[in-house]
């Protein structure tokens, strides 16, 4: 026997490789110099810088961030309560060269406002200073090996049943959904949009050969002043637009497992000239879809001969199950205070997450993240307010290690406890993607060296050996070079492990 008798299978997976990932911050400036039909700037309410990415493509080895910040300068005039708005919506565009060729990539932007400033340089002019970053991470895929099956040169295997990515799928989509939309009866017709909002729904996904279905709502939230001039009050609605779409992704069938991310790219409620009780909404998702499809075998652990000389070498990565999306959800509980006059009324309040991360330890996970509490209305002057809170969050998940996290708000109530203190509550759903625990490191190599014999003994058959309690008869087999199979049949066992510390004969097969 040589060693090129040694007969090893081994089967192809598909893993997730990250080639990008880097964050990149984009000043924000805008000196705003009022028109002559906007009044003078007494006092500045609030300002807001609001970033979005609009668009991500790779072409070849370079991919391409399309950004936008839309500013928000929320003021009142000198003895009026009613609120003005500036506004200004800045785009960027920034490009990455990848470092390394990309197969299949997959693109996950997410922006973060880093600061904002505002200044009022004078009664007609406001100088608005800010910075945003954006995480970018892009994944492809790249193929490794593992071992499945060895024969020959007395090689014995310890082998255990798995699941892994034989198959991975991409597609990413820009869609822009444009509505008509009605106020109610008793509502006013919209003057200046001082928040639009907008979460989205899965509530079904359908396979066809070829094509990924996803059905769901978009919920969106207004906040305005009515376009008359007089009127001091702030109108808040929300709106649900069903949305369905059709993604082609060649090769898909209901054999594969899909995660779907949707995000607003863009959500603009414009009044119609002619129709003051209509409204246009343009809404822009970003949908990314990656779909694996999934193997089961037995993956070999570890092995070893009986009679020669061997080296072996594991993956570096493990395998096991189908990673799961598991949902689970808290309420998180906050006030706002007033510092000036009595709060006579809220208008609208509502919560926004900020940035996210969870770590793991010990079999268990933590996000962590913060929540930002705002509200909006008038005191007993009738004057407008803006009040704002961020907590931190930390949240246990029930289930077990997760690889990742996305934590955002479904749903903001909010009562006027007294005349200085606003009582939030924010519903916080969790969207975590959690690990197997029953996940094993599999062998990549497995190598014999026929020219060195390594026999356990000098021509003995059989010899006894001392085991301890809940020891594996895999590695009783291992260190005495002999069969799994030898040892129950001469000892008649019925279990793979030790019951108690003892003596085993141990037979010495070639």
């Amino acid at each position: 026997m040589n060693a090129s008798q040694l007969r090893v299978t081994k089967e192809t997976l598909i893993r997730c490789c990250t080639a990008l990932d880097t964050t990149f911050e984009q000043s924000v400036e805008k000196d705003f110099v009022l028109p002559d039909y906007c009044p003078d700037v007494f006092r500045i309410l609030k300002c807001r810088v609001i970033p979005r990415v609009t668009s991500q493509s790779i072409n070849g080895g370079r991919m391409t961030v399309d950004t936008e910040a839309v500013i928000k300068v929320m003021y009142l005039s000198e003895g009026n309560g009613r609120v003005n708005l500036l506004e200004q919506k800045l785009s960027f565009t920034r490009s990455f060269e990848l470092p390394k060729e990309c197969i299949s990539p997959s693109v996950n932007a997410v922006p973060r406002l880093e600061y904002v400033n505002c200044r009022v340089i004078s009664q007609r002019r406001v100088d608005v200073r800010g910075a945003f970053s954006v995480r970018v991470k892009v994944t492809g895929e790249e193929r490794s090996q593992f071992i499945t099956d060895a024969q020959g040169c007395n090689v014995q295997l310890l082998r255990r049943q798995t699941s892994y990515p034989a198959k991975r799928l991409t597609a990413a989509k820009r869609i822009t959904v444009v509505e008509d939309l009605e106020l109610g009866g008793a509502k006013p017709p919209v003057g200046a949009v001082l928040r639009t909002a907008c979460r989205f729904e899965q509530q079904e996904q359908k396979i066809i050969q070829g094509k990924l279905i996803t059905k769901g709502e978009a919920t969106v939230d207004l906040l305005y002043t009515p376009a008359e001039s007089e009127a001091l009050s702030i109108e808040a609605m929300r709106f649900g637009l069903p949305y369905s779409q059709i993604i082609d992704i060649d090769g898909i069938d209901e054999s594969y497992t899909v995660n779907i991310d949707i995000i607003s790219a863009g959500c603009e409620i414009i009044p119609k000239p002619n129709a003051p009780e209509q409204l246009e909404c343009e809404l822009v998702m970003l949908v990314s879809c990656e779909a694996y499809k999934y193997e089961s075998c037995e993956a070999v652990t570890d092995a070893f001969s009986t009679v020669y000389a061997y080296s072996t070498e594991q993956c570096g990565f493990d395998i096991g199950g189908t990673p799961v999306w598991q949902n689970e959800s808290f309420r998180l509980e906050g006030t706002l205070n007033s510092t000036g006059e009595e709060i006579a009324s809220i208008a609208s309040a509502w919560c926004e997450t900020g940035s996210v991360s969870v770590r793991g330890s010990d079999g268990k996970s933590v996000v962590s993240g913060s929540i930002t509490m705002s509200a909006i209305g008038s005191d007993i002057t009738g004057t407008a307010i803006y009040l704002e809170n961020e907590l931190p969050f930390e949240y246990e998940l029930e289930g077990g290690t997760c690889e990742d996290a996305e934590a955002f708000v479904t749903d903001c109530s909010y009562h006027l406890a007294d005349g200085n203190t606003v009582e939030i509550k924010a519903d916080i759903a969790v969207k975590a993607l959690s690990s197997d625990a029953g996940r094993i490191i599999p062998l990549s190599g497995l190598e014999i060296d026929e020219n060195t014999v390594e026999k356990p003994s000098d021509g003995y058959a059989l010899k006894l050996c001392a085991v301890s309690a809940g020891e594996t008869l895999w590695d009783i087999a291992k260190r005495c070079r002999t069969s799994i199979k030898a040892i129950i049949e001469e000892n008649d066992l019925t279990s793979d492990k030790t019951e108690e510390s003892g003596m085993l004969l141990i037979p010495l097969i070639n």
